[in-house]
């Protein structure tokens, strides 16, 4: 792939020159990997019979459900002692931090981007009334339900897009848990309108971010064309993250969509964590099924 033609006197540094093609190459090449066994593959990951699964333990069972599949996201309680296999904490590294409240009772709560429930989880724990999650990804919708019924849940998942979201298909909720997404999105500001929507109390914004001294009270974002390398080392390459902003710029978005009473609850060198609240505070409620919501 070649770099597009630069102004004259100008050139980005050698480094983010060589990030910009070789990331180009390296998600070219992953999408050739795909598409080379694309003929032989499914969108759900087949799950293998249990032999005389009617003879199984209700625990034996779920850790069957567990061990087949191939990835975990988060760890997460399933059974007392007994844990997903998932690569991250949440509950030693984001929840200290992220801002949930400790009592959300009577509350709807929706958990964007749930993935495999953590958060939708406990949300659940602190007595909201009803838990919602979406995500984007079919697999971890699957994991979710795995989840769910392991812990004997009611907490609720759907395949959704927050761009989605209006409050005829979910109706409106008390507190939205936003969570680790809005660098993945090509459109962060439509994703802001739609969630401002569908919030009639507060907001829980987390989001990896990019500060730049120059510019540290300027809001200002860095656009990644092709993804970027993550982990402590750098080890790991993400196809899906598009857009780190700085944490003015994260204020500014929230500020311009319409959320007020703008806080931040969490920053370096923890996760930067924002709370917001939306100008007319009113009870979330589910959507009224008599107006056809489906249709």
């Amino acid at each position: 792939m070649r770099l597009p033609r630069l102004k004259r006197g100008s050139s980005p540094a050698p480094q983010t020159q060589w990030e910009w093609s070789e990331l180009a190459r390296r998600k070219q090449r992953m999408s050739e990997d795909f598409r080379a066994g694309a003929g032989s593959a499914t969108l759900v990951q087949p799950i293998p019979p249990a032999p005389n699964h009617l003879e199984l333990s209700v625990a034996d069972w779920i850790r069957h459900q567990v061990e087949s599949e191939r990835y975990w996201f988060q760890k997460v309680e399933l059974f007392p002692g007994y844990f997903s296999p998932g690569w991250d904490d949440p509950a030693q590294n984001k929840l200290p931090y992220y801002g949930l409240p400790d009592d959300l009772t009577g509350m709807r709560v929706l958990d964007i981007g749930c993935a495999e429930g953590f958060f939708s989880f406990e949300a659940e724990r602190r007595g909201a009334r009803e838990v919602i999650g979406i995500d984007s990804f079919s697999d971890s919708v699957r994991r979710f339900n795995i989840a769910k019924e392991a812990r004997q849940s009611n907490a609720t998942a759907f395949l959704m897009n927050v761009y989605d979201l209006e409050p005829k298909r979910l109706g409106t909720f008390d507190l939205v848990l936003f969570y680790g997404v809005f660098y993945h999105l090509k459109h962060p500001q439509l994703a802001l309108e739609r969630i401002l929507s569908i919030c009639t109390g507060e907001l829980r914004f987390q989001t990896h971010v990019f500060e730049e001294p120059a510019v540290k009270d300027v809001p200002s974002a860095r656009f990644y064309p092709h993804g970027m390398l993550s982990g402590p080392q750098g080890e790991h390459f993400d196809p899906t993250v598009f857009w780190l902003f700085n944490s003015a710029c994260c204020v500014g978005m929230l500020d311009h969509v319409g959320f007020t009473d703008l806080e931040i609850v969490s920053s370096n060198p923890h996760p930067f964590v924002m709370r917001a609240r939306v100008p007319e505070p009113s009870p979330g409620t589910p959507p009224d099924q008599t107006q056809s919501p489906w249709c």
